[in-house]
């Protein structure tokens, strides 16, 4: 969606936006859900190192949990940036500008369909390679 028109590009950050809160509501609410859940109880109640590393294993668990939404938050952001920047719409790796379709249903997209093909198809090798050495 390369030369899009402003009112566009508003749309566009402001459906970024919105989906950045939403996001940000949903860590809070599941960060506040675990503090609820009794984690400081349980951490007050570990008797030895066993419960202790049981507690701290499900502090680990819940914000893994989490991971995803910071890596999309963290894609909200440099989409924002790319806006602001005027290069948003122009894939990052060849220039080339993303499908419209790709855009409107991933508006964080950073890469035209060519190149993230292509992306994932080396990380699945490295992935192989890795595998067959360790």
């Amino acid at each position: 969606m390369a030369g899009m028109s402003p009112e566009k590009l508003a749309e566009v950050k402001e459906r970024l936006l919105d989906r950045k809160r939403r996001l940000w509501q949903e860590v809070k609410q599941q960060l506040k859900s675990n503090i609820c859940d009794g984690y400081q109880e349980m951490l007050a109640a570990a008797r030895d190192e066993e419960d202790q590393a049981t507690v701290s294993l499900m502090a680990e668990t819940n914000l893994t949990l989490l991971g995803p939404k910071r890596q999309e938050l963290e894609a909200i952001e440099e989409a924002m940036n790319r806006i602001e920047s005027g290069s948003y719409g122009y894939c990052e790796v060849c220039g080339q500008p993303i499908e419209p379709r790709r855009l409107e249903i991933m508006p964080e997209a950073p890469l035209c369909r060519n190149c993230m093909s292509h992306r994932e198809k080396l990380a699945k090798a490295t992935a192989r390679c890795l595998r067959q050495f360790f």
